[in-house]
């Protein structure tokens, strides 16, 4: 069953659901530009939160350093809320209504960015979205004042079935988170694989913030197909991890494959139950490019040699579109800014990026990997080898990283593939705002 909100009184919701980084009552300077940053607090994307903070803090301090935007320099309005879209709203038109944000970004599911996306015309304020993958939130029913700056489902599956297609494996089963994004997944990866000839055997769904996966895992392993397609995220992406590997699932099937199932916040506590998992990752440490390799070195330098994962890098360069877009309208003024973003062009870490409006106009391409989970308990030292491993096929290796102080190795298998423009809205069909 998925999921149902209720709604919480304005005034109740600052007491008890909100927390703010400012007071509330402050002035802010006329030469100040502010950003609202949506921080979920709770539930299983909690453990996210302080990687995204810590993106967004780099961006803002390199960009002031430089000069600003327009002259002036940005400032982040940190929010905290418990993921629930009536909450969020309330996060942002806090952020807008009295901290003077034109901006709102930050952690947001696809459960939560419909209600922001409607919210924003009237909020007089534009969204650069870094988490929600869900293809519908820039397709038919958009707001015009909502950009993304992350890869969407699509662009995922792209990726997917150019790692795929040599593979084999023609039978998958999906489990999944039961909202907008876990469906949405789960219906792509079924065309996916139904386009290369294979069929799906079982697909179930779990509730955001499962704490017992125990009955999906027998249900999945009493008969198994030959794949097995994973969105699970955050909290609930460790306790599947950990409980299947009492029971051996992911054993049982020949690839396991994940979608923001393992990543850099997770791995360490997941630790060998995700040995041999392959998971697409928008961005790692080694990606070639000056911006890249910059973003990389100075990340490092201000978190104690910390590595960002790519949900960092996703919110970074979101920072710095909207400080490109300010200065390219030399103004503040919503209209100006809107329609500098939408045809904005500007070199990231993810390489130079086009804002392009439409769909039959996204040609541009872009870069991800496929990469093996390796956990850290395999590895004694940053640097170890890589040959203890075993991995398929590798035509390159990825640096040895350290994630969170923990030794970390990734073999990657790249592959190149047509995606989407990076930062992607279709405001063709969107309203007028």
């Amino acid at each position: 069953m998925r999921k149902a909100f209720t709604g919480l009184g304005f005034g109740a919701l600052f007491s008890t659901a909100l927390s703010v980084a400012t007071a509330p009552t402050v002035a802010f300077a006329d030469d100040t530009i502010k950003i609202g940053v949506l921080l979920i607090d709770s539930g299983p994307l909690a453990g996210l939160k302080d990687s995204q903070t810590k993106a967004v803090n780099l961006a803002i301090e390199q960009i002031n350093g430089a000069g600003g935007a327009a002259g002036k320099k940005l400032e982040a309005s940190f929010i905290t809320y418990p993921g629930t879209p009536d909450t969020a709203v309330d996060g942002a038109t806090r952020a807008v209504q009295k901290d003077g944000a034109i901006f709102i970004t930050g952690m947001d599911t696809s459960a939560v960015s419909p209600a922001l996306a409607a919210k924003l015309p009237s909020l007089k304020a534009l969204m650069v979205e870094v988490f929600a993958q869900a293809d519908g939130l820039t397709g038919k029913g958009c707001s015009a004042n909502y950009f993304r700056v992350n890869v969407s489902d699509s662009m995922i599956m792209g990726a997917v079935k150019e790692f795929l297609k040599d593979q084999g494996l023609r039978k998958w089963d999906i489990i999944a988170v039961d909202y907008a994004a876990g469906r949405d997944a789960a219906d792509k990866f079924k065309s996916l694989i139904a386009s290369q000839g294979g069929s799906i055997g079982k697909t179930l769904f779990v509730p955001f913030g499962t704490p017992d996966f125990g009955a999906k895992i027998s249900e999945l392993g009493s008969d198994p197909a030959e794949g097995l397609f994973v969105t699970i995220f955050g909290s609930d992406a460790i306790n599947l991890a950990k409980q299947q590997q009492q029971f051996g699932l992911f054993k049982k099937y020949k690839m396991v494959l994940g979608n923001s199932f393992v990543i850099p916040q997770t791995l360490p506590a997941q630790g060998d139950a995700v040995l041999g998992v392959y998971q697409t990752l928008g961005f790692v440490p080694g990606f070639p490019g000056a911006e890249a390799e910059a973003f990389v070195k100075a990340y490092k330098e201000k978190y104690n040699g910390e590595l960002p994962p790519y949900t960092g890098a996703d919110q970074y360069t979101a920072i710095q579109l909207m400080a490109a877009a300010i200065n390219k309208a030399n103004s503040t003024d919503i209209n100006a800014v809107r329609t500098a973003l939408a045809g904005l062009k500007a070199d990231t870490v993810f390489g130079n990026v086009e804002v392009r409006a439409g769909r039959s106009r996204r040609s541009s391409q872009d870069r991800t990997s496929f990469h093996r989970s390796i956990p850290p308990a395999k590895c004694d030292r940053p640097g170890a080898d890589v040959d203890q491993v075993p991995t398929s096929a590798p035509n390159r290796l990825c640096e040895a990283t350290s994630v969170r102080g923990m030794p970390l190795t990734l073999p990657a298998i790249s592959c190149q593939t047509a995606f989407p423009t990076r930062v992607d809205r279709t405001p063709d069909e969107c309203p007028p705002s």
